[in-house]
């Protein structure tokens, strides 16, 4: 048996698993997501040996048990038996299962797919969303799945094939935070602020398909397989293994394809055309098995080293601020001249200020080349003394200011020249919330005003959750920038009242103030309007946020602006990481 072919030993498990640590550490339980199928099968079966082990156990660096999470998508006739099976295998480990049945056309989710729809990709959001809601039911924070180096390159080369650039090409990450999702609302795609507190882990990243095959027949591990995995004309991803796995020893060319769709051919060209202009790796669908791993595997750290440069840098450069900004030296920043740090620097400033959900795309905006090198071009222009440094936006949702600081002072000026600044004085960039189009034009385009959220309903759940047993809380994500929250046990009873009274007009909102956009809570009804609470908290407390993010430096506060309402029982956190993950 070949050195690549030998099953995984439970002490080299132990070391993929806690290469994936999340920066919270481990939670008490961690859930798979287990499709039935040889990666998820050999993953519960790894992650329930190297617990079941008295050593780990007792360790403070692991879990304690490990649950089983399957989704039973109700599209295939062989589906309730491949959920079967997962509960099945599970029960033969001793491992909790959990088995979600998609309920489609129940909101979030959107009806049954019929033909002519793209049946994988509404399978695919489907099914995190069922996880998700089975990850809170049970209250889990971490869900691994069986992803391993051959999907790792299977993902790149997709990417690749949308011209992703290399930072996109190197992958997925072993740990990465969940995220707000795509949308905002009642959308599939929406995690709101419990995103923010769920880990996703890939143990197996740096495993072959061929060792999870080994361990599986080594340990007798029965499992599953999906036949629409090897339809190349069902996906994308499909068409790239069909590929990749053929015979011929120099690869599939035009002629050897089957008929596949146009979208997909069209795909797998540029491909090719995004895959050649890589710098460090050579990358193609000709490459062998092996070269395509390891190009992949060099991409995937070179991002490493690329968000280790990026906190780095924003270490150095970040000066003291307001609540929900960010600020850096603009003459610190100008020693990066590595592209690549560049364009990273300000994806990770973008997403932290935008007020577009975190992770998504748009808080990026969109990747889109245009958009990023012009931030960059402005940050980075050619200086000199009469240099004029004037407010920008470039998508994302975020403004970039350009201000002069002195001791806790900031200056607006309406541009800024690097001469007539003092000695003691030090200009730097605002990076802050876009500001919104006039209601008027929202009111056109029928979009809602999310600077404006009734809390009255998430208040009246939390209280009757409470009063079933849940936690006194109720909380709102204010903004997809602030996390507000209301303590139902300190809350007085007069305003529980008339909030739970099905006749009362009054209701609980959440208003804007400030240029900056702080949320500003208010009880609101019979012509009244009384602001209880518009206090932030000067260092973040909540779970979303690890220590690198929760920063203890001083914040300023504009002049008259430093006077705040504190309720007692309301509390106002920034949300939104500055880190990687």
């Amino acid at each position: 048996m070949s050195v690549r072919s030998l099953p995984i030993g439970n002490e080299e498990f132990a070391r993929m698993f806690q290469k994936c640590i999340p920066p919270v550490g481990w939670m008490k339980e961690i859930g798979v997501a287990n499709s039935g199928g040889p990666d998820s099968t050999c993953l519960l079966f790894l992650i329930h040996r190297y617990l079941s082990d008295v050593k780990h156990v007792s360790s403070q660096d692991s879990p304690r048990n490990v649950v089983s999470l399957t989704v039973d998508h109700d599209l295939q006739p062989t589906s309730s038996a491949m959920a079967e099976h997962c509960s099945e295998f599970a029960q033969s480990l001793g491992v909790q299962h959990i088995t979600s049945k998609v309920p489609w056309s129940q909101s979030p989710f959107p009806p049954r797919p019929v033909e002519g729809e793209p049946f994988e990709s509404i399978a695919r959001t489907a099914r995190y969303r069922s996880l998700f809601q089975s990850m809170t039911r049970k209250n889990l924070r971490v869900l691994a799945f069986g992803h391993h180096a051959d999907d790792q390159v299977e993902t790149s080369l997709i990417r690749l094939s949308w011209g992703s650039t290399a930072a996109g090409a190197g992958g997925m990450r072993p740990c990465r935070r969940w995220g707000m999702g795509m949308d905002q609302g009642d959308s599939i795609t929406s995690y709101g602020y419990e995103g923010m507190d769920r880990w996703i882990v890939r143990p197996l990243l740096d495993v072959v398909k061929e060792r999870i095959l080994a361990t599986c027949e080594a340990n007798n591990l029965q499992y599953v397989t999906d036949p629409t995995n090897f339809n190349p004309s069902a996906t994308l991803r499909n068409a790239i293994r069909h590929e990749l796995r053929h015979d011929s020893p120099e690869g599939m060319t035009e002629a050897d394809r089957p008929l596949l769709p146009l979208g997909i051919v069209e795909r797998l060209k540029l491909l090719e055309k995004t895959a050649g202009s890589l710098r460090d790796v050579s990358l193609s669908l000709d490459s062998s098995p092996d070269e395509l791993r390891s190009a992949v595997s060099i991409l995937t750290s070179n991002v490493k080293d690329t968000d280790e440069r990026v906190d780095s840098i924003l270490k150095r450069c970040s000066l003291p601020t307001l609540p929900g900004t960010f600020m850096m030296s603009a003459l610190a920043i100008r020693r990066v001249d590595d592209p690549t740090i560049r364009r990273a620097l300000v994806l990770r400033i973008m997403r932290y200020a935008s007020y577009h959900p975190w992770g998504s795309m748009r808080a990026d905006a969109g990747r889109r080349k245009g958009s990023i090198s012009q931030v960059v071009d402005q940050l980075w222009k050619p200086f000199h003394t009469k240099s004029i440094l004037r407010p920008f936006t470039a998508g994302g949702g975020v403004l970039w200011t350009p201000v002069v600081v002195r001791g806790n002072s900031i200056k607006f000026p309406k541009s800024t020249a690097f001469a007539g600044i003092r000695e003691d004085e030090t200009v730097g960039w605002l990076v802050s919330r876009q500001p919104p189009m006039n209601r008027l034009r929202q009111q056109e385009r029928g979009l809602p005003n999310r600077l404006e959220i009734n809390a009255t309903n998430p208040i009246t759940e939390g209280w009757h959750r409470w009063k079933s047993g849940g936690a006194p809380v109720a909380s709102v994500l204010y903004d997809c920038r602030f996390l507000v929250q209301f303590n139902l046990e300190k809350m007085p009873r007069e305003i529980a009242s008339r909030l739970l009274d099905p006749d009362s007009q009054e209701k609980m909102m959440v208003y804007s103030k400030t240029r900056w956009y702080w949320p500003s809570v208010a009880l609101e009804g019979n012509g009244n309007l009384e602001v209880f609470h518009d206090k932030i908290s000067e260092k973040a407390t909540n779970p979303f946020l690890g220590d690198a993010d929760a920063r203890a430096e001083t914040r300023l506060y504009p002049h008259g602006q430093s006077e705040s309402l504190d309720s007692g029982w309301i509390s106002i956190e920034w949300i939104r990481p500055l880190t990687a993950l």
